[in-house]
């Protein structure tokens, strides 16, 4: 006769796993490395401000509206009159948890200055998902899961980032990844 042993599982200060938590921080700074080395310095980024990179440069941004995922309305219209960094990403995605820090950093600049916001649209993956990576590894700003502005924005893979000036006009396209000081200059240099 087998009998079940009972079993007792080891649980945080918040009740979570703390071998699990281990290996999932453990595991997205592996991604995070590989995506760095596969993309090489500033993540791979290709930021591009010419027309026949995308259609939507040099035009007004298309409508972004919803419930955000914290539970918040927004619209992209209540952030004319500042900069804008619309992020489309995937928690799935080495180079989208590599760029993050990133987007951290372009908060907490935004935050100090008032000129940038930033949203966040989740391409192709599960709330639970997200919200685990900005808990991991932070960030504040509205993520929306809005499928249609995949479409509007034309995406063809992620991450994939759009400048909006304070007039509501895309005016740069990040692909593979930002680099927060470019996209600060870029705003600098417009000024």
């Amino acid at each position: 006769m087998n009998e079940a042993s009972p079993t007792t599982e080891v649980t945080g200060p918040r009740g979570g796993n703390p071998t699990r938590k281990a290996a999932i921080a453990v595991g997205i700074a592996l991604v995070a490395l590989i995506a760095l080395l596969a993309f090489g310095g500033g993540f791979g980024a290709t930021i591009t401000d010419e027309a026949d990179e995308s259609p939507l440069l040099g035009r007004r941004v298309p409508a972004i509206a919803g419930t955000s995922l914290q539970g918040e309305p927004f619209d992209i219209d209540q952030l004319r009159g500042q900069w804008t960094l619309v992020n489309f990403f995937a928690a799935w995605c080495p180079p989208c948890i590599a760029e993050h820090p990133e987007l951290v950093e372009l908060e907490a600049w935004g935050a100090g200055n008032g000129r940038l916001s930033l949203v966040s649209i989740v391409f192709d993956d599960e709330p639970a998902n997200v919200a685990e990576l900005f808990d991991e590894l932070g960030g504040s700003w509205p993520v929306l899961n809005a499928p249609g502005s995949v479409v509007d924005f034309q995406i063809r893979r992620v991450p994939e980032s759009f400048l909006v000036n304070p007039d509501g006009v895309v005016v740069a396209r990040a692909i593979s990844g930002i680099d927060a000081e470019v996209i600060i200059e870029q705003i600098e240099g417009a000024s």
